[in-house]
């Protein structure tokens, strides 16, 4: 009776396992994309970079599981921002690459190609790459068409910048300069741009910084 028994036992463990695999693969979105914040949102994950990463591995298997989700365009961001915090630019800058094939006529599609161009220029210090990825960038997006968007704006001062061979301080310096000769404190705006470069370098940052903002909303 004890040996008939045990004949059922792989039975029920193969049971076993086809019922955890189930339940596996019916974990919901919003399962998916809240556990993911949660490892982001407590204490340690600043400086826990395992915890980063089990956020990291969560949204890749989100968008595996489910590709054609709504979701999609945060997940990417988050991926790419995590990267970017794992100082893994590389794969942050083919994140967003990623991102903006997937979705083209999206805005995160043209806010992910300029974060490859500012990775490149800021982060990696990489002037040819940067000046390609800003080329590039302006042939897709050559002028903003929303109020108070800023991007190509910026794309067009950055690469004029990187092809003269002077950085955001020489010019601000040099602007200085000019303002204490004329006299007066009014800032003269450079023909290239409406902003000042203080404004441009302060707008740009805010406006792409890398997304792993675990207080966004998954469920708008």
């Amino acid at each position: 009776m004890f040996k008939k028994n045990l004949s059922f036992l792989p039975i029920v463990l193969l049971l076993g396992l086809i019922l955890a695999s189930c339940s596996q693969n019916t974990k919901t979105e919003e399962e998916y994309l809240n556990t993911a914040k949660s490892l982001l949102d407590s204490g340690t994950a600043i400086k826990d970079d395992n915890l980063k990463k089990e956020a990291l591995n969560l949204y890749k298997e989100f968008l595996t599981k489910y590709p054609n989700s709504a979701k999609g365009i945060f997940a990417y961001n988050q991926i790419a921002g995590i990267y970017f915090d794992l100082k893994n630019y590389d794969e942050s800058i083919n994140t967003y690459k990623e991102l903006a094939a997937k979705y083209p006529d999206t805005k995160d599609a043209k806010n992910s190609l300029f974060m490859v161009a500012f990775i490149y220029d800021e982060t990696m210090k990489n002037k040819e790459k940067a000046i390609e990825a800003y080329e590039e960038f302006l042939k897709k997006y050559p002028k903003d068409t929303e109020e108070g968007e800023k991007l190509s704006e910026s794309a067009t001062y950055m690469l004029q910048n990187l092809k003269s061979g002077n950085n955001m301080e020489d010019i601000i310096k040099k602007i200085e300069e000019q303002e204490k000769k004329s006299g007066t404190d009014k800032k003269e705006e450079p023909k290239t741009d409406s902003k000042t470069p203080q404004e441009i370098k302060q707008n740009r940052t805010l406006e792409v910084k890398p997304e792993t903002d675990a207080n966004v909303d998954t469920k708008k």
